[in-house]
């Protein structure tokens, strides 16, 4: 199993996750659990890219998440990682606190490096 169906396969158990997407900031699509993920791809790179110009505009050092609250749909968490977004579609019913704040760890325990020994 490659990297990166390790990684798509333990994000989708996380608890409160719907369906995600991961896309590089130029817009390719890298991973997804979905039938049809290209709509939701865009609108995680577009949300992703505005918020960081934002950010950027605005003087913030960065921003660690994003949420769209949407109408008709679960509400849309966006994370930045270096030159990727992860976006996750929130399940109905889920603590949004307590979503972001499991995959928060999730990305950290991906992206700082093991210990010898740990």
């Amino acid at each position: 199993m490659s990297a990166i169906e390790r990684f798509a396969q333990r994000l989708s158990q996380l608890k409160g996750v719907e369906h995600f997407v991961l896309t590089r900031n130029d817009g390719q699509l890298v991973t997804h659990d979905l039938p049809e993920p290209d709509e939701l791809a865009s609108l995680v790179t577009l949300c992703g890219l505005s918020a960081q110009a934002i950010r950027k505009t605005v003087g913030f050092s960065q921003f660690k998440h994003l949420v769209c609250a949407c109408a008709r749909q679960p509400d849309l968490i966006i994370f930045p990682l270096e030159r990727y977004f992860l976006g996750i579609r929130k399940k109905a019913g889920a603590n949004q606190a307590e979503l972001i704040a499991e995959v928060t760890r999730f990305l950290q325990r991906l992206l700082v490096p093991h210990k010898a020994g740990e």
